[in-house]
């Protein structure tokens, strides 16, 4: 039986391996079991998916220590690569976003062990991410982002 992780990440690969691309996918599973590289010949970009199955918006989700200590050995081990995080919003799609960019909204003097994201979309809009205290990203992330951003150089990663 295919359980919903691997079926939603499925549909997210799909999404990546048809956009035309040339890539060369790895799974560091020693670092964490949802982290994939993603490499091109012009791009190197780690994702670290994410997953609600709420069938609507708004989706929640929680960071956790395990994803934190993650996210801490993949910039030591792969310094050279640009890090997202892939919030997979159950079957709407895939908010991806720099995890750069994900820091404007989370508690700066906390680790992002426990922070809570929230992301929400109106039919036919962007999605709009906000962090804890309902801090809102100040750019919405357009749905039609993934994949096309984990292929963007690191110039226009929103870092």
């Amino acid at each position: 039986m295919i359980n919903d992780r691997e079926f939603l990440q499925g549909a997210a690969f799909l999404r990546l391996i048809n956009y035309g691309e040339q890539i060369a996918i790895a799974h560091p599973s020693w670092i964490h079991s949802s982290i994939y590289l993603i490499e091109t010949n012009t791009s190197k970009s780690a994702v670290l998916f994410k997953l609600s199955t709420k069938p609507k918006s708004a989706w929640s989700f929680t960071l956790s220590s395990q994803e934190e200590s993650a996210l801490d050995i993949l910039y030591k081990n792969y310094p050279d690569f640009t890090v997202f995080i892939g919030l997979i919003c159950h079957k709407d799609g895939i908010c991806c976003i720099a995890q750069q960019r994900l820091w404007s909204i989370l508690d700066k003097d906390a680790g992002i062990s426990g922070q809570h994201l929230s992301v929400s979309r109106q039919p036919h809009g962007s999605y709009h991410v906000s962090g804890p205290g309902r801090q809102q990203m100040e750019q919405t992330v357009p749905q039609s982002d993934w994949p096309r951003v984990v292929f963007a150089s690191r110039e226009n990663s929103y870092e």
